[in-house]
């Protein structure tokens, strides 16, 4: 009769231990998370639906979007509840409009050291011409990156109807480039990256811009090119598109952060918490990317590389049991 009390006691604790290992969502019906159109932001969608569904025990659903329709909904309908990868600046009037109405709030900085906005040569080049050092030294090498039949340089721009484009072209004649180099631009993504990983593969020089983190920049050994520092104060003209006096600064600080809604941070603190702690480190994610790139892995394939190999960086965001059930779910 002790043995069978003893039993049925270890049964009990048992029941009790597991019930308490179980996740309990705090929210009715699924939390919608923004997966963005470009690699990191659809990564990182995956990652945090992956963590919310295993250790939260909470229904996602990942909805297609980009910065400002994103943004625009989550603060006026409040869907969907979380974005993880927000580059603010391109969003920055909607998104204070957000955050003093309470709409939305910042809940953390999604990489570290925040996004780059750069323009870059790959490194052969450099090892050719030490002296290149920044945008201005490239005036006196125009002609190495000219194309077949043309006497002027060529400079991939960034993508059409992109902030950044604008302010490229601006900073192009900004630093008197449009007198040795042409503006160009690839159309798209799979065009610039066809254009750049072309060129690298045939050892050839090629100038263009590029953004981070991302594939190209974690497979490819290229150098960024020095700017003048970004003067906020007479920088407002850069970012027009009719410009006349543009200024040789640089990119903004492009800070990118995770979004959260009113709602969710209010029905779920523990997730908002979360969400708060998540940051990566911008060449960890580029590291991710080139490798899905060579894989042909797609996003939740990416995410769930990222998961099972950079343990040490995503438990840090969450709590030991949370770590411990997605951890069990990867086995």
């Amino acid at each position: 009769m002790n043995q069978l009390a003893r039993t049925i006691s270890l049964a009990v604790c048992f029941v009790g231990v597991a019930s308490r290992v179980e996740a309990a969502c705090p929210t009715d019906g699924p939390i919608q998370i923004a997966d963005m159109s470009w690699a990191s932001a659809s990564m990182l969608a995956h990652v945090e639906s992956t963590l919310i569904e295993k250790g939260f025990g909470c229904k996602t659903e990942l909805i297609p979007g980009d910065t400002v329709p994103t943004i625009t909904t989550m603060v006026k309908q409040g869907r969907p509840q979380i974005a993880p990868e927000l580059w603010s600046s391109n969003a920055k009037e909607i998104l204070e409009e957000g955050k003093r109405s309470g709409a939305v709030s910042v809940a953390g900085n999604t990489f570290a050291s925040g996004g780059i906005d750069a323009w870059w040569v790959p490194e052969y080049v450099i090892d050719a011409h030490p002296d290149i050092k920044s945008v201005k030294d490239l005036l006196r090498y125009a002609d190495i990156f000219a194309p077949p039949g043309s006497d002027k340089g060529r400079f991939y721009n960034s993508l059409p109807g992109w902030a950044t484009e604008t302010r490229g072209s601006n900073l192009f004649k900004a630093y008197g480039l449009d007198q040795k180099f042409e503006l160009y631009s690839a159309g798209s993504t799979a065009a610039l990256d066809a254009a750049i990983v072309s060129n690298y593969e045939r050892k050839k020089p090629i100038f263009f811009y590029y953004w981070g983190p991302s594939a190209i920049l974690g497979k490819y050994k290229m150098v960024q090119l020095k700017m003048n520092s970004y003067d906020a104060a007479n920088d407002s003209c850069n970012s027009q598109a009719n410009c006349e006096h543009p200024v040789a600064s640089s990119f903004p600080p492009s800070a990118v952060n995770t979004i959260a809604t009113k709602n969710l941070r209010i029905s779920s603190p523990d997730i908002y918490l979360f969400l708060s702690k998540v940051s990566i480190r911008n060449d960890t994610v580029s590291r991710m990317l080139a490798w899905g790139q060579d894989q042909k892995a797609d996003p939740g394939r990416v995410a769930e590389q990222f998961l099972k190999t950079e343990q040490a960086t995503w438990t840090q965001w969450v709590t030991k049991d949370v770590a411990d059930r997605v951890i069990s779910s990867l086995k």
